[in-house]
């Protein structure tokens, strides 16, 4: 045998005799009774807590391996920890020594139970120890060498570690966790450790209180270098550096986990696009059919008291680019929001939407409790055609035929708000409306409109008004004042059904008030009063109209001329009270009378016309030749009925009925006059006054 091969045989001779009497040392000293009273009694002395194991492995080179060990939870009744098996690798040689160190910890297939109690507590706080005086390190060291085990843990890997944490009564209500990680621990102090490592955090399901909102596979990786002091229940995070979802963030700062928990941390993202946010996690916070695009990054500090003071924020978010899709609208923002602990500011943010540009100013005082919103929003072009979308017609039908609607209950909403619109032009369902400037406002709860005003359709018109969101179903009030507005433009934009139907040029004022927002409460409750005019303008191509075109026999003219109208209303009970008065060359309407909000219609109209007109109208009704009036016009009273989109019409013989009685009222005062005098000058032959008696005057007066 050649000498080499016989020296690698003796080696190995030499290892296998180590090794086996290595195996008989650890053997003959960590016996499986031995190590589970010394686990056992480390974790009940230690923890407080009933502990159990099942069976335990020892070797040489795997170390000790325990199974089925569990922590019980403060009452014993349910498990607070379990793992189906961790081991325990140690250091040989100070096992000659008699002395177990253990430098290496693997935890494998764990089951943890985490519960947040309603006074911040957890279940595991009586855990921890407080108010343990720190040992000095060489005593610690004198200490520890004089014990049979000492537990100097440097490695920990954990495999499998499924995490489940309720809170009942917290923003996060439940969540279900699988861990696996690789740590290494060092030990400072007694009571104190350093540990760095990385952890893949696979969130299987989260289950938020707001909305019973939930989220399932989730994936966190990230590295971790921090201190923990036991003592005095305090994490010292050093670094922490996550991705979630792809969307890196960095944590640095400090966490107090004892009763009350506080932090104060800094959260760094930096540039990250939207778009790469998964689309189910979105949805979650957003409408349906919203999508986000463009870049966002964060720097805050956060800082939590453990009283009940709010969370404190400090830092800012940049916007570069950011979009949100929304049906048919595309809003981008770029800017900054900066965040104190009373304030949020909005520094230099601007919104773009296709052609239409906005810069907003702003700021959110108390928005930890009660927020104070100011908002200005400035814009030389915005064209609000492009930016309002229209509801989808299923969700008008649905709040149409919707019979059980409710009146909206009464809100609390626990903000302020002080904002004001400033457009130089704009444009609403194509109509340019110059100089548009408004204000609003929300202040225990009743929104106002103290001014919005602009130019629009050669003129101008204003508007204030307030809704009191505090009543159910809330109540409302608005005044609302045009000047020379032109009415074939309005209704051409917001009535296109009625175009071409009234032209003119329009003036009024009106005060409205009510309150409800289901058809039949809102018509129950409206009240108002307001006067209106209207010059160079026509009634035409109408029900109304043509109807009374038809009835007056003068259907060529095909519209009713309006030189000058003006009028006045009243609203309540469900009725517009309406006196309008309408003049042109040929032809005066005068009108009073009732149009229901059912759309039913009781109104007098006395027509007048001019010598011209007045032959068709006599030739239409022969009552009109008795109604001549000293000027030389003609007249006729009319009665109409009927609906709004269906009126009837007929003579008002009330008013004929009056003014033939005055008609013969006034032939047979003129008669009597006549015969008076005719009596006065009256004498016989001796001129002497003739006797008359009251016979003579009546076969005078009847031609008898």
């Amino acid at each position: 045998m050649k000498k080499p091969l016989k020296i690698i045989l003796i080696v190995v001779a030499v290892l296998l005799v180590f090794i086996a009497a290595a195996s008989l040392l650890v053997r003959s000293y960590l016996n499986e009774d031995r190590i589970r009273d010394m686990v056992l009694e480390i974790s009940e002395k230690n923890l407080g807590r009933t502990a159990a194991l099942g069976s335990v492995d020892i070797s040489l080179f795997r170390g000790i391996v325990v199974r089925d060990f569990e922590i019980r939870e403060k009452d014993a009744e349910s498990v607070f920890f379990k793992t189906k098996e961790f081991v325990l690798a140690y250091q040989f040689f100070p096992l000659l020594r008699k002395k177990l160190i253990i430098d290496k910890l693997s935890v494998a297939d764990v089951e943890l139970s985490i519960r947040a109690n309603a006074d911040g507590t957890y279940n595991f706080s009586d855990m921890i120890k407080k108010g343990k005086p720190e040992i000095p390190e060489e005593e610690v060291d004198e200490k520890a060498a004089g014990l049979p085990l000492n537990l100097n843990v440097r490695n920990i890997a954990v495999k499998n570690a499924k995490i489940g944490y309720t809170d009942a009564a917290g923003k996060l209500k439940k969540a279900d966790v699988i861990v696996n990680a690789d740590l290494k621990v060092t030990g400072i102090s007694q009571n104190a450790l350093s540990s760095e490592g990385t952890v893949d955090v696979a969130i299987a399901e989260v289950l938020l209180k707001e909305g019973n909102k939930a989220f399932k596979d989730i994936a966190v990786t990230g590295r971790y270098n921090i201190d923990l002091d036991m003592a005095a229940g305090q994490v010292s995070v050093h670094s922490v550096d996550l991705d979630v979802m792809k969307i890196p963030v960095s944590i640095t700062g400090s966490v107090n986990y004892a009763p009350g928990t506080a932090y104060a941390l800094n959260v760094k993202m930096p540039d990250f696009n939207l778009s790469s946010l998964r689309p189910d996690l979105a949805a979650a916070f957003l409408p349906p059919g919203m999508t986000l695009g463009g870049n966002m990054s964060a720097n805050v500090d956060l800082d939590k008291k453990p009283d009940d003071t709010p969370l404190r924020f400090d830092g800012s978010l940049k916007m570069n680019k950011l979009s949100c899709k929304f049906k048919n609208m595309n809003l981008t923002l770029d800017g900054s929001v900066r965040l104190k602990p009373e304030i949020i500011s909005l520094e230099g943010l601007k919104l773009i939407a296709g052609q239409n540009q906005a810069d907003i100013s702003g700021t959110v005082r108390n928005y930890q409790k009660y927020p104070d919103i100011n908002v200005a929003v400035k814009s030389k072009h915005i064209s609000l055609d492009e930016l309002i979308v229209s509801a989808p017609d299923g969700a008008k039908k649905v709040a149409t035929d919707d019979k059980a609607a409710k009146e909206p209950e009464p809100m609390n909403l626990k903000l302020a708000l002080n904002a004001s619109l400033d457009i130089d032009k704009t444009v609403y369902k194509n109509v340019a409306i110059t100089d548009f400037r408004s204000r609003y406002t929300l202040k225990n709860n009743v929104f106002t409109v103290p001014s919005l005003k602009g130019k629009t359709l050669s003129g101008a018109f204003a508007f204030n008004g307030g809704v009191d969101l505090v009543q159910r179903g809330m109540r409302y009030n608005m005044n609302a004042d045009l000047s020379g507005v032109k009415i074939d433009d309005v209704l051409n934009a917001f009535a296109p059904k009625v175009k071409g139907k009234l032209v003119g040029t329009l003036s009024g004022k009106a005060a409205i008030s009510g309150a409800g927002t289901l058809p039949a409460n809102l018509k129950r409750n409206l009240k108002g009063n307001g006067e209106f005019a209207i010059h160079d303008g026509a009634l035409k191509n109408n029900e109304v109209s043509a109807g009374l075109l038809a009835i007056l026999g003068l259907q060529d003219m095909k519209e009713i001329p309006m030189d000058k109208a003006n009028g006045n209303f009243t609203i309540a009970n469900e009725i517009v009270n309406l006196k309008t008065v309408i003049s042109s060359k040929d032809i005066s309407i005068d009108e009073t009378g009732t149009i229901g909000l059912n759309e039913r219609l009781d109104l007098g109209i006395m027509v007048k016309v001019s010598d011209r007109l007045a032959p068709k109208l006599v030739s239409q009704s022969s009552i009109a030749q008795f109604l001549s009036t000293e000027q030389g016009w003609t007249s006729l009273p009319l009665r109409v009925g009927g609906t709004i989109s269906k009126p009837s019409y007929g003579v008002d013989m009330r008013v004929v009925g009056k003014k033939v009685g005055e008609k013969v009222q006034q032939k047979v005062g003129e008669e009597l006059r006549k015969i008076l005098q005719r009596d006065q000058t009256q004498t016989t032959g001796t001129g002497e006054p003739k006797s008359v008696t009251p016979a003579d005057r009546l076969k005078d007066l009847f031609g008898r």
